[in-house]
Order: structure tokens, then C-alpha cells, then sequence
């Protein structure tokens, strides 16, 4: 491997580390997050909703930046543009030992953060089917007529009669 190629896998290598804890870091908050829900902690759930929000910017930057290398990467390896991990792997000679295990590392993380993410969104879709329920219920129970209202055979004199009128 030529000596600019080994310092971009170095490289790589670094920006996946960093993704590595950006994505241990998300999964603390999902696992966060799902205490919340379940305890129904609206305000450590806004806490954790900008948390994530800043996390997502940094998530984003370092996603520029491991494609960036890749791409760079990719005419000196022999692979078309924007080449996965794997290709990038399979293709590198000598030791990418380092490489690999970091892909590892990050392929396994991505996958719990992803069930994650789904089993929250499962349960707050599911607590928000049974708000809808609950709504819906209590709907029901409104009135279209009100509950008092004068006899229709009384005289006009004594229409209203519980209610003082303040005018």
C-alpha cells in the first residue's frame, strides 16, 4: 500500500473511532430515552430531544468525514465511487486488521442503536395510540345538548331561571 494510502487508512481508521462513541454516546440516550417513557419523564425526555439534537450535528460531520476518506480512497483501491467499509477492507493490502475491527466494532453498534430507536418509537406509537383511545373515549362522553335547559312549556318569564345574568 502506498504511504498516502496508509496514512488515509489511518485516518479512516481515527473517524471511525470517533463514530464509534458517537453512536455508544446515542445509544446511552435511547437507553435513556426508554427509562423516560416508561416513566413518563416529560422533561428528561426534552432534555434527551436536544442531547440527541446536538449529537446529530456531530453525527453528521463525522459522516462527511469517513466518506470524504473513502472517497479519496476509493480510485487508489481500484473501486468505483463511494465504496462501502467491506469493499474498502477487501481491497487494502497488508494489515487492516485495525480497519476491520473497527467496521466491526461500529457495523454491531449501529444495529443495537437502530433496534433501539425502533423499540422506542414501537413503544411511544403504541402510548400514543392509547392517549388517542383515551381522547377518543372521553369524546364520547361530551354532550351535544347541554345537560340543563329551560322547559320548553314554561312561560318566557321563567326561561333561564337558574342562570343570573349579569347584564
Amino acid at each position: 500500500m502506498m504511504p498516502e494510502a496508509a496514512d488515509r487508512v489511518a485516518r479512516l481508521v481515527r473517524v471511525l473511532d470517533a463514530e464509534e462513541g458517537f453512536y455508544r454516546e446515542l445509544r446511552t440516550l435511547l437507553q435513556r430515552e426508554q427509562v423516560c417513557l416508561v416513566d413518563l419523564d416529560a422533561a428528561s425526555l426534552e432534555e434527551i430531544v436536544a442531547a440527541k439534537e446536538a449529537l446529530a450535528e456531530e453525527g453528521r460531520l463525522l459522516e462527511e468525514s469517513r466518506l470524504q476518506i473513502v472517497d479519496e480512497l476509493a480510485p487508489e483501491l481500484g473501486l468505483a465511487a463511494r465504496p462501502t467499509l467491506s469493499q474498502v477492507c477487501d481491497r487494502i493490502d497488508g494489515p487492516a486488521d485495525a480497519l476491520r475491527s473497527a467496521h466491526a466494532r461500529l457495523v454491531a453498534l449501529v444495529g443495537a442503536v437502530r433496534e433501539l430507536v425502533e423499540l422506542n418509537a414501537v413503544f411511544a406509537g403504541n402510548s400514543l395510540g392509547r392517549v388517542d383511545a383515551t381522547l377518543e373515549l372521553l369524546g364520547r362522553l361530551r354532550f351535544d345538548r347541554p345537560v340543563y335547559s329551560p322547559d320548553p312549556a314554561a312561560a318566557p318569564e321563567r326561561v333561564g331561571r337558574l342562570i343570573r345574568s349579569s347584564a
